[in-house]
C-alpha cells in the first residue's frame, strides 16, 4: 500500500528548510550524517543517561575531529564534548613539530572560524565554539603554527567557499569574489588600511544576506582573523611585512625574510660552500655590521624559518655565519664614503641598534657621532653577555669595523635633553638607549643587602669588579639574561645556583641550548616555583617560595601560572639576582614635546621609527620592550633608511650581489645531516670563561653550507 505524505507547506522562503529543521512529516530527519548515525547504536545499547554522562550541559557526547595542519598526529580523532583545543592538540595530536608555537585553529571546516592562542583552554561545545567565532561545522580542525599567516589563511579559504558558492544569491556570489580579490591584494602588499573596513562590512553582509549555510558562514575565516589577528592585517598593509614569512609575492627567501635585517643568506652560504669566507662576510655586512656577534648570540630566526627544516633539520644558519667571520678575523675595511659627509646625526646609545644605525649613515656619505654613557662600547652586548658566550675580541671586532666606516664614538656621554644636540647643531637624533632597568619583583625584603638585579649583577661581573661569588644563589626569572646570571655566579664559585621559574620548562623563553648548558654545569633548575618573600636579618638569608600550577592560556597562550595553596617552601640564599625583565629610561622625554610616550615605551612609527613629526628617530628595545640582538640591528638598519631620506639622501643599503652561474642542489644533499659545533667537556666549564662552544672547520662549513636549498632560485 503506498505511503500517504502529507501536503508540502507552502514555501515562504527562496528554499525549503533543511532536513535538520523539517524533514519527514516536517520533523527533523537524518539524512546522510555518518556521525550521527553512527552514534545511535551506542544510545540504543547503552541508554541515553550513559550518553548524557558525556560531554557538557548543553551538548552530549562525543564529537569526531579531522585534525589536521602544524601538529605531530593527524587524522581523525573522537573526544568527549568539552575537551579542550589543548588536549586535542598537545594531549592527541602530539603538539606542535619543530619546536615552533601554536597559533591558532580553524575550526569547522573550510567556513570555519580561527581561533587563536589564548582559546586553548576553551571547552569545546557548540555554544562556546560559536562565542569564539567559530563553528562546528563538519569537524574539521587544523592547526597552525608561527609559520601561518592568518591574512593568507583567511584568503585561502575564502578562496574555497567562493568557489563552492552555487552563486543563486548575490551577497555570496559577489561577496566572496570581492573579499577574495581584497585579500588578495593585502597579501601582495598592495593592501590599504580602508581595505580592513570593507572586509568587514562585506564579510556581515555575506553572513546576513546569503540564503544558505554555506553563505551564512562563508565569511567565517576573514571575519574571526580580523577580530583575532587584525595586527597582521595592519602589518601586511602599513609595514608592508608579513610576520609568518609566508605570502610569496612579499616575502621572496623565507630566511631573508625572517631575519630583521635581511640578510642575503642563500648567497653567503653558497659562498662559504665554495670556500669564499671572505665574500661571505662581505655580503653579511652589507645588511650587518655584528657577524661576529650574531654568529654567536643570535636568536637565528633564520633557522625557525627554514625550509629545510620541513625536511629533516636547519641548516645552521649561525653557525655558518661564525665561521665565516672566525675564518677571516681582520677587522678590515669598509666600503668607505668616498667625498665630502653632510648631516649631522647624533646617536644616543652604543648598543647594537644605535651602532647599525650609524655604521649604514656613515656609508650614505652622513656625518655620525654616538654618544654613549657608559665608558664601554656595545650596550648589553658587553654588559649583559658574558664573555664565555660573547668573547671581547669578538664583539671589538665588529666595533672597530664601524668605526672605520667613519663612526665617531664618544663614550661617558650622558645626554640628559634631546633639544640640546638639536641646539648644538645636529640635524636628526637617533635615540637607541635600550632596556637598562630592571624590573622589580615587588616581594617583602626586596631591599635587603644582597638582592641585586640582573643587569647589575652582570655588568660587575663582566667588567671584572666582581670576581668570586660566595655562598648559596638563587636566580628569579627564565629568560636569557637569567640563566646568564646564573651560568656566571656558578663560574665565579657560587656554592649552589638555583634558578626559579614560575611556569614549567616548555614556557621558558630562554633559549634552550643555555638551559641545557647551564644544567649540564650544575645549575639547578626550579620550575613551577615563584619568591614570595626574601627573608634575613638585614642580609638575604633565604627565599620563601610557592609552589605554581598551571592555569588556562594567556593572550599568548601561554598558560597562567596560579599559586597553589598551603605550598610555601624556603631556600637558603646568601645571594637573590632578580632576572624577571627589563624596561627602558624614558627621562629623555621630559622637556622635548617631540618624543611621545606610550605606557613604558616611547612611540614611534613602526616603518620609519619617527617620533610625530619632529627630527627624532627612536628605535630598539625603547620602542618594542626587551628583544633580541638582531631585532635591534633591524630597527637601527630601518632608522637609518628613513634618517637618510628625512635629510634628502635616497636611503639606499650597500647594494646586494648575486651570483652568477648559481648552483641548483641535487638531490644528494638530503644525505648529508646537520653538523654539530664542538663544545667544551663539562670538566673544563667548570670556572672557565673561555667561550664555551667551539666554531666550524672549513671542512665542516663547507659541508653545512652545502645542505642549502637554494630556495631563492625557485
Amino acid at each position: 500500500m503506498p505511503v500517504a505524505f502529507p501536503p508540502l507547506p507552502p514555501l515562504v522562503c527562496p528554499r525549503p528548510p533543511f532536513p535538520a529543521r523539517s524533514g519527514y512529516l516536517g520533523k527533523p530527519t537524518t539524512i546522510n550524517n555518518v556521525e550521527t548515525l553512527a552514534t545511535v547504536p551506542s544510545v540504543v545499547l547503552r541508554g541515553k543517561e550513559w550518553f548524557s554522562a558525556i560531554g557538557t550541559e548543553g551538548s552530549k557526547g562525543t564529537k569526531a575531529f579531522a585534525l589536521a595542519g602544524k601538529v605531530k598526529n593527524t587524522g581523525l580523532v573522537e573526544v568527549p564534548m568539552g575537551a579542550t583545543v589543548r588536549e586535542i592538540v598537545f594531549d592527541v595530536g602530539g603538539g606542535i613539530p619543530r619546536g615552533r608555537h601554536f597559533k591558532a585553529a580553524q575550526m569547522g571546516g573550510p567556513s570555519g572560524g580561527c581561533v587563536p592562542a589564548r582559546y586553548l583552554d576553551l571547552p569545546i561545545d557548540y555554544d562556546s565554539v560559536k562565542e569564539a567565532g567559530a563553528i562546528m561545522g563538519s569537524g574539521g580542525l587544523v592547526v597552525m603554527d608561527d609559520s601561518n599567516c592568518m591574512v593568507e589563511i583567511a584568503r585561502f579559504f575564502t578562496e574555497f567557499v567562493m568557489d563552492e558558492s552555487c552563486g543563486k544569491c548575490a551577497p555570496c556570489r559577489i561577496g566572496t569574489r570581492h573579499m577574495f580579490d581584497i585579500l588578495t591584494r593585502i597579501t601582495e602588499g598592495e593592501g590599504e588600511l580602508e581595505d580592513i573596513d570593507r572586509l568587514e562590512k562585506l564579510g556581515k553582509s555575506v553572513k546576513e544576506g546569503s540564503l544558505c549555510g554555506l553563505g551564512q558562514t562563508a565569511a567565517n575565516p576573514v571575519l574571526s582573523t580580523l577580530r583575532h589577528f587584525r595586527d597582521e592585517y595592519v602589518a601586511h598593509i602599513v609595514e608592508r611585512r608579513c610576520a609568518a614569512n609566508s605570502c610569496k609575492k612579499m616575502v621572496g627567501t623565507s630566511c631573508v625574510a625572517a631575519c630583521p635585517a635581511h640578510v642575503n643568506v642563500p648567497e653567503y652560504l653558497s659562498l662559504i660552500k665554495e670556500g669564499r669566507p671572505a665574500e661571505a662576510l662581505e655580503t653579511i655586512r652589507r645588511r650587518n655590521p655584528f657577524p661576529s656577534v650574531c654568529g654567536r648570540a643570535c636568536d637565528h630566526p633564520c633557522e625557525t624559518f627554514c625550509r629545510r627544516a620541513d625536511l629533516d633539520e636547519a641548516v645552521a644558519i649561525r653557525n655558518l655565519k661564525r665561521f665565516a667571520s672566525d675564518q677571516v678575523q681582520e677587522v678590515g675595511t669598509p666600503p668607505v664614503w668616498q667625498g665630502p659627509r653632510e648631516g649631522r646625526i647624533a646617536v644616543i646609545g652604543a648598543g647594537p641598534s644605535g651602532l647599525t644605525a650609524a655604521y649604514f649613515l656613515a656609508l650614505m656619505g652622513r656625518e655620525v657621532t654616538v654618544l654613549e654613557k657608559e665608558e664601554t662600547i656595545g650596550g648589553a652586548l658587553i654588559t649583559g653577555i658574558p664573555a664565555f658566550r660573547l668573547p671581547r675580541d669578538v664583539l671589538a671586532r665588529d666595533v672597530e669595523y664601524i668605526r672605520r666606516a667613519g663612526v665617531t664614538i664618544e663614550t661617558g656621554r650622558n645626554v640628559d635633553s634631546i633639544q640640546e644636540l638639536l641646539d648644538a647643531g645636529f640635524d636628526s637624533v637617533f635615540v637607541a638607549i635600550g632596556a637598562q632597568e630592571s624590573a622589580e619583583l615587588e616581594v617583602p625584603g626586596e631591599d635587603l643587602d644582597g638582592v641585586e638585579d640582573t643587569l647589575a649583577f652582570l655588568r660587575r661581573a663582566n667588567s671584572g669588579t666582581l670576581t668570586e661569588v660566595e655562598g648559596s644563589v638563587v636566580v628569579v626569572g627564565g629568560g636569557n639574561a637569567a640563566i646568564d646570571a646564573a651560568r656566571t655566579a656558578q663560574r665565579l664559585g657560587a656554592g649552589s645556583v638555583t634558578v626559579l621559574y614560575r611556569r614549567s620548562r616548555e614556557e621558558m623563553p630562554a633559549l634552550d641550548e643555555e638551559v641545557e648548558g647551564a644544567m649540564v654545569e650544575g645549575v639547578q633548575m626550579r620550575f613551577l616555583s615563584a619568591p614570595v618573600a626574601i627573608e634575613g636579618n638585614g642580609r638575604v638569608g633565604r627565599v620563601r617560595c610557592v609552589r605554581m600550577e598551571l592555569g588556562d592560556a594567556d593572550e599568548k597562550g601561554r598558560r597562567r601560572p596560579i599559586p597553589i595553596p598551603d605550598s610555601e617552601s624556603l631556600i637558603d640564599a646568601d645571594h637573590v639576582i632578580v632576572a624577571i625583565g627589563q624596561q627602558p629610561n624614558l627621562g629623555l622625554a621630559d622637556g622635548y614635546g617631540g618624543l611621545e610616550v606610550d605606557g613604558r615605551l616611547f612611540r614611534a612609527d613602526p616603518v620609519t621609527q619617527r617620533a610625530g613629526e619632529s627630527p627624532v628617530f627612536v628605535g630598539g628595545d625603547v620602542v618594542t620592550g626587551p628583544s633580541t640582538i638582531i631585532q635591534a640591528i633591524g630597527a637601527g638598519q630601518r632608522a637609518a633608511v628613513a634618517i637618510d631620506l628625512f635629510l634628502g639622501g635616497e636611503g639606499q643599503l650597500p647594494p646586494e650581489r648575486v651570483l652568477a652561474d648559481p648552483v641548483i642542489p641535487d638531490g644528494s644533499v638530503m644525505e648529508i645531516t646537520r653538523q654539530p659545533l664542538p663544545l667544551l667537556s663539562p670538566e673544563q666549564l667548570t670556572g672557565a670563561f673561555e667561550e664555551i662552544v667551539k666554531g666550524y672547520s672549513s671542512s665542516t662549513a663547507s659541508l653545512e653550507a652545502r645542505r642549502c636549498l637554494r630556495c631563492d632560485l625557485e
